[in-house]
């Protein structure tokens, strides 16, 4: 072992070493720690490991320094991670949880004297351990800042900052460096090569990484009756935005920023982040099962006898109360009808028609009722945009619309075209109240400076949402043109079930009519600027990119659907907030005004969504809808249809909502938190004084991060 040590002390001296070395010497670093571990009697937390693991971390640093391209193609971040923090973590945990257990066991002694001496010994060896831990998290978070501070001079990643300028001694003493990461580049910016590009996605893997030490700060700092506070988990958030500000279109971020909102009880924003990571460009796959899990504790809350008697202020029935009533319940619904990453649980029992027409009127009443909240103001822009976006998740999970999906037995037709009558409907209705407001304007055409002027302060609200959902049914037509052409110009039973209830709720029509009445009320109010030549249908199924550029490389107002969804994917591909450099980009109407911008937007997408869809209802009538038909077994007893998830039966009948069995509570640190590509299992469960009281496991979770 001394030879081994001996080299790989030389290694690391060693500044000039090319990648390949530097990989070899990796290599040699991670077996002598590995030889140095099964010694007999070995201290985990002694110099001679703690000595080697720093070694291992600085070749690390130099390797991600020297060459970003490869060490991002072959993950060395998360083997950094995996190799030289994390089970050090696991190490310090556990140390905690044996002394843990062990003053548990002594207060159940007989001698209540000795119970009491043993109880103030655990607690002091508890308190010991845990400053240790704090001290190694405190040291990591400023390894792996220098390390992004590095790497930003390095790649020039910073335009406001001149190299040299950061002292990277102290940036783990001014809030963590967030003033470093807020002034970095994002992964989706113009013009970057592509080494800048393979920077940007390890620096969001060490952001993303410091938010983990933050949060593991956080559980071990703060008692457990805080952890539902959101002040609490201002710094580990900080960092898992910055991930997603910086490359949005990976899921991994989005995935451990929801992972906060479960600890925060907060439903909407976890449900959104989950689904960002399950629809960003780059998916994260473990959401699925965490999104599961954040729904059975909401609906279990909401659901709970008394609850919504209780002013609340946070948590769960909060959410439910600034959204409209049935909200959990809906959500809860539509993502355990979602096909499973491995087909191995059973899903729920297609609906039979008498459920469907109960779920329809549920789903009318809340269309009105969140409509209503968005035009009063009583729900604020941010939580429109979010919550209407998860409507937008849902049916493209359902209608398998994500880039590579491929439909199976486990989608069921009926629950997928009633989540796109969802979208339809509420659609429809801001669609007529945009209508109503321009047209109440036009009485006082003369008064207007512009456009913009027409829409009253209620129907603005509704643009930015409604603008979402346009794209979206272009993107959508534009992937049901292309699969068509795959499959001999047929439309599979699916997506012609969700064109359908895309017709049938009349959207065609309103957006047809909304397209005109705002060209009419151009050419009163604004006669000089001539109307934005609008893209064709035969130009956006050609190229997406020339609506992506019309969209978002025209204008530099920011926006919140902008902050919010970029990066998420679209169906056809198209990438939320990505333009691409070889396309040309029209100066911007409406400069920095943002409802301006938003009016050309609007318009832009209505003309092109009026000539998609009648496009795609031919397609549909080519195809023929046949009544649904499905090979799943569906449970029926005494009427009643009985659904079974996981193994867990519940009762779904008209007017009432599922039920979640009471044994199956899951505490959100049962919710996976794990990167993109996993190392070898380790342990990790969380300390049983460091979950919610309220909250009782049905299982052991295997680890926090896998």
């Amino acid at each position: 072992m001394a030879g081994v040590d001996t080299t790989v002390s030389q290694g690391v001296g060693d500044t000039t070493a090319n990648t390949a070395e530097l990989t070899k010497m990796i290599r040699s670093a991670g077996e002598a720690l590995d030889q140095a571990l099964h010694t007999p009697n070995v201290d985990y937390f002694g110099t001679h490991l703690e000595g080697l693991r720093n070694d291992i971390l600085e070749l690390f640093r130099r390797l991600l320094v020297r060459n970003p391209f490869s060490s991002h193609r072959k993950d060395a971040v998360s083997k950094m991670w995996f190799r030289a923090i994390y089970p050090t973590i696991e190490q310090y945990r556990a140390k905690i949880r044996q002394v843990e257990i062990a003053g548990q066991a002594g207060r159940s002694t007989d001698n209540a004297k000795s119970s009491d001496v043993i109880a103030v010994e655990a607690r002091k060896q508890i308190s010991q351990w845990r400053a240790r831990l704090h001290t190694f998290l405190h040291a990591s978070t400023g390894t792996l800042l220098r390390l992004v501070a590095e790497l930003a001079e390095a790649h020039a990643l910073m335009p406001s900052t001149a190299p040299g300028v950061l002292d990277r001694q102290t940036l783990d003493t001014h809030a963590y460096g967030l003033e470093l990461v807020d002034s970095l580049k994002s992964e989706l910016h113009v013009g970057l090569t592509p080494v800048q590009r393979a920077t940007l996605a390890i620096v969001s893997k060490l952001l993303t990484h410091l938010g983990d030490l933050a949060r593991y700060r956080t559980l071990y700092a703060k008692k457990p009756n805080d952890m539902d506070a959101s002040h609490v988990w201002q710094l580990a958030k900080g960092f898992y935005r910055n991930a997603i500000r910086v490359a949005p279109h990976r899921g991994q971020a989005h995935n451990q920023l929801a992972v906060i909102f479960g600890y925060e009880r907060n439903s909407l924003e976890g449900v959104f982040a989950y689904y960002r990571a399950l629809t960003s460009q780059y998916r994260f796959i473990p959401a699925e099962a965490n999104l599961r899990t954040i729904l059975d504790n909401a609906l279990r809350a909401v659901d709970k006898p008394g609850a919504r008697s209780v002013d609340a202020t946070s948590g769960y029935v909060y959410c439910e109360q600034r959204m409209y009533d049935k909200f959990t319940m809906l959500r809860y619904l539509f993502a355990y009808h979602q096909p499973q990453a491995k087909e191995t649980v059973k899903q729920l029992a297609p609906l039979l028609p008498e459920a469907e027409t109960a779920l329809v009127a549920e789903i009318r009443r809340a269309c009105t009722a969140f409509v209503r909240g968005v035009t009063s103001g009583a729900i604020e822009e941010r939580q429109t945009i979010m919550a209407h976006a998860i409507q937008l998740f849902e049916l493209q999970q359902l209608a398998c619309f994500n880039p590579g999906d491929k439909e199976t037995r486990m989608h069921d037709t009926a629950i997928a075209r009633v989540s796109a009558m969802s979208v339809a409907l509420t659609a429809h209705t801001m669609c007529q109240s945009v209508q109503s407001s321009v047209t109440e304007s036009m009485r006082r055409a003369r008064e207007l400076k512009s456009e913009a002027d027409l829409l009253s302060r209620s129907s603005r609200r509704v643009v930015a949402p409604l603008i979402t959902t346009l794209l979206w049914i272009v993107s959508a037509c534009v992937r049901v043109e292309r699969d068509s052409d795959s499959l001999e110009h047929s439309v599979t039973q699916l997506k012609s079930q969700i064109m359908c209830a895309v017709r049938d709720h009349g959207l065609q029509s309103t957006i047809a009519q909304l397209k005109q009445c705002m060209e009419d009320a151009h050419g009163r109010v604004n006669r000089r600027t001539p109307l934005v030549q609008a893209i064709t249908w035969d130009q956006a199924r050609a190229s997406m990119p020339v609506v992506a550029a019309r969209l978002w490389g025209a204008h530099r107002v920011k926006r919140t659907e902008d902050e919010l969804l970029a990066g998420w994917q679209l169906p056809d591909g198209t990438v939320w907030g990505r333009v691409e450099p070889s396309v040309p980009r029209s100066a911007a109407p409406g400069g920095n005004d943002v409802h301006r911008v938003r009016w050309w937007q609007l318009h832009c997408l209505l003309s092109l969504a009026n000539e998609a869809l009648p496009h795609m209802m031919d397609l549909v009538e080519k195809r023929g809808v046949q009544a649904v038909a499905s090979d799943e077994e569906t449970d029926v007893e005494n009427g009643v249809e009985t659904i079974c998830f996981q193994g867990r039966p519940g009762a779904l009948v008209p007017g009432q909502s599922v039920a979640v069995p009471e044994q199956s509570v899951v505490v959100p640190e049962q919710v996976v938190a794990v990167p993109e590509s996993p190392p070898p299992k380790q342990s990790a469960e969380m300390s049983e004084t460091q979950r919610p009281e309220q909250a009782t496991p049905l299982v052991d979770t295997e680890r926090d991060e896998v």
